[in-house]
């Protein structure tokens, strides 16, 4: 059974790596995105925390929403599309190991682009990480939350190109509004406003008090406000998967 696994998951990715879309929306260009601009802005501080204090949260939530909710709601959509799902609904084959395979490899990729992220941060900026298991446990978290979004949009959605194309128009206005390149605060006030509605300017929120505990003290209301919109947010996906699902029996 265990060996079956492993080669179904060599096998998702191999093809992963065939596609170079994929390979650069979530690991290489969040990765060298970190490195432009920790080289750029290493120096500099913003709203009394240093910048990577700042930016490695924010580049890992990036690496997160590319690996989890994009790549593998893609390929569920894609999988759907062709078909592939009610042929291995016929077979002795379970359904839910080819998902669970597909989902963690998403959870792989994301957790290698953070290996990555820190990797770079320690030896080629030497940055020292205040709390590594809350931070670490955090983003582990933070991975399964995001595999539970992007899942359920491959569930919501049934056409590949739908699909493929709101990601990529949402991605880059999420990608700027979520206080991870160019500092919100520097953003007119409207801009701010629909950043309140972007799970990624939220994620980057929460994973930056578990980076540094002392920031909770400086923004309580910020966090739980966070805490209780990623909460809300699961919860009306997961309803609306429920009634999809449940339409299609």
């Amino acid at each position: 059974m265990m060996a079956m696994l492993i080669e179904q998951l060599k096998v998702e990715i191999k093809v992963y790596l065939r596609q170079p879309l994929y390979l650069l929306f979530s690991l290489l260009m969040p990765v060298f995105s970190f490195l432009f601009f920790g080289m750029m802005y290493g120096n500099v501080d913003y709203n009394g925390f240093s910048f990577f204090a700042n930016y490695i949260p924010g580049f890992s939530v990036i690496i997160l929403f590319a690996s989890s909710v994009y790549n593998v709601g893609n390929q569920v959509v894609g999988d759907k599309e062709k078909g592939i799902y009610k042929r291995l609904s016929a077979t002795p084959i379970s359904l839910g190991r080819i998902m669970g395979v597909v989902v963690f490899k998403g959870f792989l990729l994301a957790l290698l682009g953070f290996v990555i992220i820190l990797l770079l941060a320690v030896f080629r900026f030497n940055v020292t990480l205040p709390n590594p298991v809350i931070y670490c446990v955090s983003y582990v978290v933070t991975i399964v939350y995001s595999l539970c979004l992007g899942f359920g949009a491959g569930i919501l959605i049934d056409k590949l190109n739908t699909y493929s194309a709101a990601m990529m128009a949402f991605f880059m206005p999420m990608f700027i509004l979520s206080d991870t390149t160019i500092p919100l605060s520097m953003m007119p006030g409207s801009f701010q406003k629909v950043a309140m509605i972007n799970p990624l300017y939220h994620m980057t929120n929460v994973l930056r008090v578990a980076w540094d505990i002392e920031r909770y003290s400086s923004d309580v209301k910020g966090f739980w406000f966070s805490m209780a919109f990623l909460v809300g947010l699961i919860i009306v996906a997961g309803i609306f998967v429920g009634i999809k699902w449940k339409k299609k029996k």
